[in-house]
């Protein structure tokens, strides 16, 4: 409501600030040319008058349409109509685009500057101690929260858990758990080994081993008292997809035909995704460059298939469009998108103060496949992302894991 009135304030107001506007500019204008006296009583440089003018044309410009619906320009014998409304609208969108990829930078800054969460030990020795969870914001990571909250409440029920979910994209929870504002979280590893410049390939360009990969992180992670454990056997590789149509339409089958003719198909991206150089940096080196990259949310990926606004889009391989057969994956010939397996990572500060909870989350060791993933994510999904569906599913494989484990 308030935002509804000042809308309305402006709105109302725009005409007279335009007309106190201009009565300015041209006062300045004839005290500069010394007419009426006026350069007595008003001086203004060149400089100042240009000043003046940018400052407050961007407020005329979003104001404008508030008054004056259209204009029509003649220029020698050709009329031009531009339409006001649809400029605002035009302006607003791009802000809201510029907006979400700030949010992003934003909230991987904050736990950098604020350093050290320096009550975390606190924290982890209260009665009852309080372990904090992140997440990012897709129906998989609400699942992984719930599996490691089975493994936590099994090793000790009477630890307190704050899960936050979400808790933004991976490098805001990848550098609250480094400064300790968060205690583990579930991420892939083709994400993980972005942060450390590791390659996923060997000197003779041979894909590492899935533990080499792990052992790798390992040793970086030695030094920022952080541990990635054991995978789960799953993995939600990136991909990039398109309509099965658009593919028959542009006769694009794979990422290699994407060089020659992204140039004029839109990408739809979440601001993670065009920032990262296993994704659209890398991508771009790769060779692909599209007509246009569409920000989104990640969550809001696929907005632009009932819209089509966009072509091609950021997929996951768990993705429920995928398995509905809406978009199909582009092949990745080439190998671009290393391999995303799934892993927990776990601050070492929990692991020194909790002794045995590494071996109770190890139970997640192989307990279960990408097929299975997939199959949760589209049941999690369908009941639009219900924590307790979330939570059932993740009961379901946890117990199935300590029964397989004996």
């Amino acid at each position: 409501m308030t935002a509804k009135k000042n809308k309305g304030l402006l709105t109302r107001s725009a005409p007279y600030l335009l007309a106190i506007y201009c009565i300015a500019v041209l006062l300045f204008f004839l005290a500069e040319l010394k007419l009426f006296g006026l350069d007595e009583h008003l001086r203004a440089t060149n400089q100042v008058l240009i000043l003046f003018a940018l400052l407050m044309l961007p407020f005329v410009i979003i104001n404008m349409p508030s008054f004056i619906q259209s204009l029509t320009l003649r220029i020698s014998d050709k009329e031009f109509n531009i339409q006001l409304s649809n400029l605002e609208s035009t302006l607003s969108e791009s802000i809201s685009k510029v907006q979400r990829q700030i949010s992003t930078a934003e909230q991987s800054l904050w736990p950098m500057l604020a350093d050290t969460d320096i009550k975390s030990k606190e924290r982890l020795m209260a009665a009852p101690p309080t372990l904090i969870l992140g997440a990012k914001a897709d129906p998989s990571q609400l699942f992984f929260t719930q599996l490691l909250a089975c493994a936590i409440f099994h090793y000790k029920p009477l630890i307190k858990l704050d899960i936050r979910y979400p808790n933004g994209d991976s490098m805001r929870n990848f550098a609250e758990l480094k400064y300790r504002w968060l205690d583990m979280y579930m991420d892939c590893t083709g994400t993980c080994i972005q942060y450390f410049n590791i390659s996923q390939k060997t000197a003779n360009g041979l894909v590492k081993e899935d533990s080499q990969i792990v052992e790798e992180l390992n040793f970086y992670g030695n030094n920022l008292g952080i541990k990635w454990l054991s995978l789960l056997g799953a993995s939600e590789d990136y991909c990039l997809v398109m309509t099965p149509e658009s593919m028959q339409q542009h006769d694009i089958k794979s990422l290699a035909d994407l060089k020659t003719k992204g140039h004029n198909l839109v990408l739809s991206a979440d601001p993670e995704f065009m920032n990262r150089k296993d994704c659209l940096l890398g991508l771009i080196d790769y060779g692909i460059n599209f007509k246009e990259v569409l920000p989104c949310s990640v969550s809001d990926r696929y907005a632009g298939l009932k819209t089509e606004e966009a072509d091609v889009f950021v997929g996951y391989e768990s993705d429920p469009e995928l398995m509905r057969n809406e978009v199909r994956q582009l092949e990745d010939l080439d190998q671009f998108f290393p391999r995303y397996l799934i892993v927990p990572i776990i601050s070492r500060e929990v692991l020194d103060c909790f002794d045995g909870l590494e071996d109770t989350i190890g139970l997640l060791e192989n307990c279960m496949t990408t097929k299975e993933l997939n199959d949760i994510v589209a049941k999690i999904a369908k009941a639009n992302n219900d924590p307790e569906r979330a939570k059932a599913e993740a009961q379901r494989i946890f117990d199935r894991a300590i029964k397989s484990k004996g």
